[in-house]
């Protein structure tokens, strides 16, 4: 089974790292008068993810799973379409045997927590992303969501948090 990630933030967003970047939209004045970050590297959870699910399979209709997560202040964002709406979003290719849905966090809500508290954040959004799955019209017929969603929560669960920092990351 693959597992991606497409993250989807607003620009209030601050990713820990990040500052120093050219991808940073704002001056570091900013940075310095807003203490919020979004603390885990998304590359490094989606690469965990995708080994520890490499070699197993939960029907033959889905090949791969898609997490759209979107972070951002909802409230100023409002929905589409910028972001989807708040029940979000499934998918479903049987063409390419995959499917894709839509997570969300909300920053005001995650913003100043600990890595621990956000990395529990983002599993509750995969979960319901997966969740939606089951209740959709046009769904996999020999998927097993239970099992998938079960599968995800316990490698979320079994990590540690070290290991989805963009240092250690990029370090390997």
């Amino acid at each position: 089974m693959q597992f991606g990630i497409f993250l989807k933030s607003g620009v209030e967003v601050l990713h820990l790292g990040y500052q120093n970047t050219e991808a940073n939209p704002w001056p570091i004045e900013h940075w310095k008068n807003n203490p919020g970050r979004w603390r885990l590297y998304i590359p490094a959870i989606r690469e965990y993810i995708s080994s520890m699910l490499a070699d197993k399979k939960f029907g033959s209709s889905v090949e791969s799973f898609l997490l759209i997560l979107e972070i951002a202040d909802f409230a100023k964002w409002g929905g589409p379409p910028a972001f989807t709406n708040s029940d979000g979003r499934v998918s479903y290719s049987p063409q390419n045997k995959s499917i894709s849905s839509v997570g969300k966090i909300d920053w005001v809500e995650v913003q100043h927590l600990s890595p621990r508290q956000q990395l529990e954040a983002f599993r509750h959004a995969t979960l319901n992303a997966i969740s939606r799955i089951s209740v959709q019209k046009r769904k996999p017929r020999d998927f097993d969501v239970d099992l998938f969603k079960g599968e995800i929560s316990r490698i979320l669960l079994d990590s540690k948090v070290s290991q989805f920092s963009r240092n250690s990351f990029l370090k390997k």
